[in-house]
């Protein structure tokens, strides 16, 4: 969800609009509640301290949370939710309870794994890139984002990691173990992250052959 996207939510949520909440009230409020999710997952995944944003941001509403698009909808609730309590509305107790659905489902999508931020290319094939990324071929990868991947790749579905391209820094994974690399295409928007289901391990070390 885009800035757009979550103003829009809670207008609707709320019956309220542009002078009812105004835009400096509604980019505080959105502040609070993407550094509250933040806080939750921030051991667990890559996530910086994003820049707060500005009420210029919300009105080009372009810029989008930094994790996993699919719980976007928190930064929603939570203002939807402080409203509410603040205008002594009959929805305090649905929007609770719907964020603590939500929360529930944050920490079980980070809480087992951690999410490592990476660069793609479009490419054929497409070509990863994360520092000292620790991977070795055969291990399974999965991709999260804030936005949207290349065509070609899909989020929270298993990859493998295979030899072909493999270095300190880069990779190339298969849609089986056995496979041949994966092509990109297409255009891509977000912060893309991976995990890993393999035990932590100490990086190998790769040796120049140049």
């Amino acid at each position: 969800m885009t800035l757009a996207d979550l103003k829009n939510y809670i207008f609707r949520r709320t019956k309220t609009n542009a002078t009812s909440f105004p835009a400096a009230d509604m980019v505080i409020a959105l502040n609070n509640a993407n550094e509250r999710v933040l806080s939750k997952i921030r051991g667990r995944t890559d996530n910086f301290s994003p820049t707060a944003w500005t009420t210029s941001d919300l009105t080009t509403g372009t810029a989008t949370p930094v994790f996993d698009s699919m719980l976007h909808e928190l930064v929603a609730l939570w203002p939807c939710y402080q409203y509410a309590i603040e205008n002594n509305l009959k929805s305090v107790s649905g929007f609770a309870a719907e964020i603590q659905v939500k929360e529930k489902e944050l920490m079980l999508f980070y809480g087992t794994r951690t999410y490592k931020i990476f660069t793609v290319t479009i490419a054929s094939p497409g070509v990863f890139t994360r520092k000292e990324h620790g991977l070795v071929a055969g291990d399974r990868v999965i991709f999260s984002t804030s936005g949207a991947l290349p065509t070609g790749l899909s989020a929270n579905t298993w990859y493998w990691v295979i030899s072909a391209g493999l270095t300190e820094d880069e990779f190339e994974v298969s849609a089986t173990k056995t496979g041949s690399a994966i092509n990109t295409s297409g255009t891509q928007s977000g912060t893309h992250w991976f995990a890993t289901d393999t035990q932590s391990r100490m990086a190998p070390k790769w040796e120049s052959t140049r």
